[in-house]
């Protein structure tokens, strides 16, 4: 009942379209994972309901959900049973003979026309009721056995991942440490997985953007260590799409970089508060990247940009411009552009910018089963390859008065493998079928 119930049509037919709603709802909703914190909440501020749906039914990370997981696994079972029915499939035509094809006979002797089949290929399978079965290409039969087996290696595999799977990013100033244990910007795990370790602490050491005239970006390197409990640095380097493995980990750049801007606030009692505002890179150099701050000792809401360059010769120059605005019941109350080294008044305080540092994103994955996603792909290659390439063709060979009988077949493509039946013919030493004698 239940494997009836697996294989019937209805379902496989609705649990396809549940798993393509499911991925097209992963494409429609932001994914907390991939989506940058402003974005999301920018998102989130314009579709409060939409936002709230997101929330309760876990689509801002639809590929990390118990219902997905639930989906993945139904799909997974259905596609089981299905594989085991092409397996049985595949046995059963491997060992049963045919039953029906075209055929002729002729007056050499089987034995004479046997050999004839091997040199063309030919195999020998056994045989039924005194005839001798010959096929071409008997491990064409299997195609499509394993065309459903490397799906469910695939899918197992995607389930694992979803299982288990634990990403991580993090967002580091050039010579800063991120210690094993300690936070992250964002993170994401699987349904069976704990906390993401990272084995070393790691440093970023450099971040480089590189672009074009027009601003548009030529490269981003980033460069950044492991060092372990004894202070040993492994360097490494990565760019845009090269990623780099270090002890099982696959660590990405993240896709936000730019500028982190030190400032020092000094109130009238003489109280400082040191601060780090950063921000992302601007996206081109007469445009400014704005981000909104609220520090617990200072009153009002405070907005910041700041330009690449403050003369706007380049997108990324070794003098910014930070601006910051003092928000007083939405309007601006006070505003202090800065340059590095610049002292200014902002309200109540005194504000220095002390220095500026680049800041840039790492990713770390920690995935189980990746492995098993590039087998299943090339078990579906070899079972495509298997049944449109290698179709089986079939012979039965049994003695007929003085001579013997054969029957051919092609079990796939009979008219593009009709030449092969014509050289049988030949071997037998009779004529090759014409269209006309044909029809």
């Amino acid at each position: 009942m239940l494997k009836r119930f697996f294989l019937s049509r209805k379902t496989v037919i609705t649990l396809i379209l549940l798993m393509l709603g499911a991925i097209l709802l992963g494409y429609s909703f932001p994914q907390r994972f991939l989506t940058p914190p402003p974005e999301l909440d920018t998102w989130q501020l314009a579709n409060p309901t939409l936002a709230k749906l997101s929330r309760g039914l876990a689509l801002d990370h639809v590929y990390t959900s118990p219902w997905f997981a639930v989906l993945l696994a139904l799909f997974l079972v259905s596609l089981c049973f299905s594989t085991w029915e092409q397996f049985r499939i595949a046995l059963r035509k491997s060992r049963e003979g045919i039953s029906e094809g075209e055929s002729f006979e002729t007056p050499i002797s089987a034995a004479e026309l046997a050999a004839g089949l091997r040199s063309l290929g030919y195999l020998k399978l056994g045989g039924r009721d005194g005839a001798d079965r010959f096929v071409r290409h008997p491990w064409g039969y299997w195609g499509n056995f394993l065309l459903h087996l490397g799906i469910v290696v695939s899918i197992a595999s995607s389930l694992l991942i979803l299982l288990c799977e634990k990403r991580a990013v993090i967002d580091l100033l050039e010579g800063e440490v991120h210690q094993p244990g300690a936070e992250w910007i964002k993170e994401e795990r699987g349904l069976l997985a704990g906390k993401l370790i990272l084995p070393e602490a790691v440093r970023l050491d450099r971040v480089v953007p590189e672009y074009y005239d027009n601003d548009n970006m030529r490269q981003l390197t980033t460069d950044f260590s492991f060092v372990d409990a004894a202070g040993r640095a492994t360097p490494f380097s990565m760019h845009i799409n090269k990623s780099v493995r270090h002890k099982g980990m696959r660590i990405f750049q993240g896709k936000s970089h730019g500028r982190a801007f030190f400032v020092k606030f000094t109130g009238r009692d003489g109280q400082e508060h040191g601060e780090v505002f950063s921000l992302d890179q601007p996206v081109d150099r007469n445009t400014a990247s704005y981000k909104d701050f609220v520090l617990t000792w200072l009153p009002s809401e405070l907005k910041t940009k700041y330009y690449g360059d403050a003369e706007r010769r380049s997108l990324d120059g070794n003098n910014p411009l930070f601006v910051m605005r003092l928000m007083e019941d939405g309007k601006v109350a006070a505003e202090l552009p800065l340059k590095v080294g610049e002292t200014g008044r902002l309200g109540d305080y005194s504000a220095q910018l002390v220095k500026v540092e680049r800041w840039g994103g790492l990713i770390f994955i920690d995935t189980t089963g990746m492995a098993g996603i590039f087998l299943g792909f090339f078990i579906v290659c070899l079972g495509g390859s298997l049944s449109y390439f290698c179709p089986p063709r079939e012979c039965s060979l049994s003695p007929a008065g003085s001579g013997c009988r054969l029957v051919w077949r092609a079990t796939r493509f009979e008219r593009l493998y009709r030449d092969e039946f014509d050289e049988l013919r030949s071997l037998a030493r009779l004529p090759a079928t014409t269209d006309e004698q044909k029809a």
